[in-house]
This record gives C-alpha cells, sequence and structure tokens, in this order.
C-alpha cells in the first residue's frame, strides 16, 4: 500500500473478533490492497472471483469448492458467488462444534462492492458470525498523512489543527477534481489517463448488469449525469424521472443501486417531535467521490472548478465526505443528518454522537457572518447536548462568527 490505511486497525480487530469479517465499498477504493495484509503478514489464502476459472467452479459445486480452499482464506468480489455463503456457514459452525467457538474467529474475509445485497445475504446466512467493515476511498488526511480521528467540534483542537496543516485553494480544487480513489494518486502523484472514464463504463458494464437487466445503459449513465449536478441537494425522483423521460420507479430502482454500489449516499433529514413540525422529510443527496462527479459533469480542472456552478456543491460535498471518512476509517458507522424546513432554515450536517449534536454549515466561501448560522436556533429545543456549532469553508484561517462559534478552514477536516 503506497497510502497507509487508517481502517486497517478497525479490520484486524474485526477478524480478531469474528468468524467472517465482510468488507464493502465502491469498486477500487482499496479493498484488495488492504486485504493483501493478511496474506502476506497472516498467511491467508487469497482468490478472486474476477477469475473466470474460480467463478465458476465456485457456482458449479459452493460445497465442494469451500472444502477444497481451506480457510483462513480471503475471497475477493465476494457478490458474484453468493450462493456460497451457506457452505461458509457450514464450515464455521463445524469447527466451532468442534474446537469452541473462539477457534473459528478470523476464518474468512470476503470483500465486495454492493453493500447492501451483501450485508442482507451475509447477515442472514450467518447472523452473529460476520463482522461488517465499510471502506471508504482516501481521506484528505491519509493523503497527507495527518493524524485523523473523527470529526468533532472542539474548538480548541480545531484552532491548533489549523496552525499545523496546510491545504490551500489550489491543492482543495485539485483534489476535488482528482477525487479520492488510490488509483488516482498512487501512479507517480500523477491522475491516470481516461481513469473516470473507464470506471464508469467497468462499473454499468460490470457491477449494475449483475443486478438487473439494464437495456439502456447510456440512459442509466445519463441519470449518473443528473444525479452528480444534485449532489449536496435534495432528492426528488419525480425531477429525475422527468428529466430523463422515464417513470419515477425506473429511477427508485437505479438509484438503489448506485446507493448499493457506493456511487451516492442519502442523507436523511433529522427529525425530533420537539423540534419544528414543518421540516422537508425528503433525504439529500451525496456523491461518495467529488472526482467521479466533476467527471461525469465535464468539469476537468481545478480552474473550471472554480469558474463552476457547481463549485459550491462540490465542496459541500468534499466536507461531508471528508467528516464520513474520519468516521468510517475508525470504524464507526457516524449518525449523520440535515435540517431543513418550510421556512428556508437550513443546517448542512447534523451529527449526532454519545448523545451530543455537531451543528455544521459547509461553505464554498470565506467571510460568513451570524446570519450563516441562524439555522442553528431551531434546534435549541433539542432533547439532546449541543457539543459544538460551526462553519467549515475555504478560509485559510479560524475567525469567530459568534461567542463560541467559529469559522474553520477545510483543512481542520
Amino acid at each position: 500500500m503506497l497510502y497507509n490505511r487508517n481502517i486497517l486497525k478497525s479490520v484486524i480487530q474485526c477478524v480478531d473478533e469474528y468468524a467472517v469479517t465482510l468488507i464493502t465499498g465502491a469498486r477500487q477504493v482499496g479493498k484488495t490492497t488492504l486485504v493483501s495484509y493478511f496474506e502476506k503478514e497472516k498467511g491467508y489464502t487469497y482468490l478472486t472471483f474476477d477469475d473466470t476459472d474460480l467463478l465458476a467452479e465456485a457456482k458449479e459445486n459452493p460445497k465442494k469448492f469451500i472444502e477444497k480452499y481451506k480457510a483462513p482464506l480471503i475471497l475477493d468480489e465476494v457478490q458474484r458467488v453468493q450462493e456460497i455463503f451457506i457452505e461458509i456457514e457450514a464450515v464455521v459452525n463445524k469447527e466451532k462444534k468442534l474446537k469452541g467457538s473462539q477457534s473459528a474467529n478470523g476464518m474468512y474475509i470476503l470483500t465486495g462492492s454492493q453493500k447492501f445485497n451483501l450485508m442482507k445475504e451475509v447477515s442472514e446466512s450467518m447472523s452473529g458470525r460476520v463482522g461488517v467493515i465499510e471502506m471508504a476511498p482516501l481521506s484528505q488526511c491519509e493523503i497527507n498523512k495527518w493524524n485523523e480521528q473523527n470529526f468533532t467540534i472542539d474548538n480548541d483542537r480545531l484552532f491548533n489543527i489549523a496552525e499545523k496543516r496546510d491545504l490551500d485553494d489550489d491543492r482543495l480544487y485539485e483534489s476535488i477534481v482528482r477525487g479520492f480513489y488510490p488509483a488516482r494518486w498512487e501512479i507517480e502523484g500523477k491522475p491516470i489517463k481516461n481513469y473516470y472514464s473507464n470506471y464508469t463504463k467497468t462499473y454499468i458494464e460490470r457491477d449494475v448488469s449483475q443486478l438487473i437487466n439494464l437495456k439502456d445503459k447510456q440512459k442509466f449513465e445519463n441519470m449518473l449525469k443528473i444525479l452528480a449536478s444534485l449532489t449536496g441537494e435534495e432528492y426528488i425522483p419525480d425531477n429525475i424521472a422527468k428529466t430523463l423521460g422515464v417513470d419515477k420507479n425506473t429511477i427508485t430502482s437505479w438509484v438503489s443501486i448506485a446507493v448499493t454500489g457506493d456511487i451516492i449516499r442519502l442523507l436523511p433529514p433529522y427529525y425530533e417531535d420537539s423540534i419544528n413540525k414543518r421540516i422537508i422529510k425528503r433525504n439529500k443527496l451525496y456523491f461518495n467521490d467529488t472526482g467521479l462527479a466533476c467527471y461525469l459533469l465535464g468539469v476537468d480542472s481545478p480552474s473550471s472548478l472554480k469558474k463552476s456552478t457547481f463549485k459550491g456543491r462540490m465542496v459541500e460535498t468534499y466536507i461531508h465526505n471528508e467528516i464520513r471518512k474520519s468516521y468510517i476509517n475508525m470504524g464507526i458507522e457516524p449518525k449523520m443528518f440535515f435540517y431543513r424546513d418550510n421556512n428556508q432554515n437550513e443546517i448542512d450536517l447534523i451529527i449526532l454522537n454519545d448523545g451530543k449534536l455537531d451543528l455544521i454549515e459547509c461553505k464554498s466561501g470565506k467571510k460568513f457572518s451570524a446570519d450563516d448560522i441562524k439555522g442553528f436556533k431551531q434546534l435549541a429545543k433539542t432533547k439532546y447536548e449541543i457539543n459544538g456549532e460551526c462553519i467549515i469553508c475555504t478560509t485559510e484561517e479560524p475567525y469567530r462568527i459568534s461567542h463560541g462559534i467559529y469559522a474553520f478552514p477545510i483543512k481542520c477536516l
């Protein structure tokens, strides 16, 4: 691994505690490279179902396949042969019965790029025996070798980070356009030419076509382009359906596939009984990689992004993603929300952690005032303690917005 992946510690712990560890994440986020640690350092056998001969062998007789290839075993791209899960369960149960429950820990490491489908299949087949790890693309901390911990609003800590790190606008926008798939950084530090073109083609032809009988691949790609233009916006399937010229059910199905493949995620609205009943209850949509979103929109350079009408949405998406990665890389699934009501009050990001709320505005500008955080007042009657409130933006240095509330630079993430 050219970049140390911070999630490795959580994967090692999961392998120590469960018979089966499932690592999910989008195509090419680095799952295969990550599990190579266990092949090199822990003596696991590595098999991939990208190998058509192995795939055919496993599909023809899953039981015989698992009997032939002994644990400890890594099975890559396991979504391609889900029939094998019940056979893995049988071997794990036999091991536990013969040698005790602890003896089965670490028998299998599975990887795949269809998150929810895999989690459903595995949880039904191996309930209580499997630990699930989600892997995200590279974080800015991993690229720059910065110390990473889950983001929370601690003003003193954020001031300290702001003094130590450097991330100017040019590097920020370069990162947003380049994106965070490892291959975009690991070839002599330069992006691979035509990477996202090939990525999109492979994703549609292999991952999507494996899930559904996709008759119009170009229309699906056109939907991805529409979704890219809506990153950071409310997800309204009717509007997308009208734009694309298909029915709403098709959009709902296709979007669920994009979510399953970790191409996008839907951020739920925040709700409490004690809070304004007039809240917007639709989800917001975010692309999980800004580079892929920029490619789909034809934004191919930092300079074109700075001039683009999508600049604000891409910066917000970047902030959202980096905060989420800071939790994912620690093995934590963050509880993240947004707030918007019918009176146009908004909070871009709300994080519920340890019974406390962090309220965050995500901005592409540099200068802001108390008017830009008026949405925070809508949670004055929350049942939770407010841990902190802030704006994350492209300012070079932190500055005060109001009592206890500051604007912090993006490098603090």
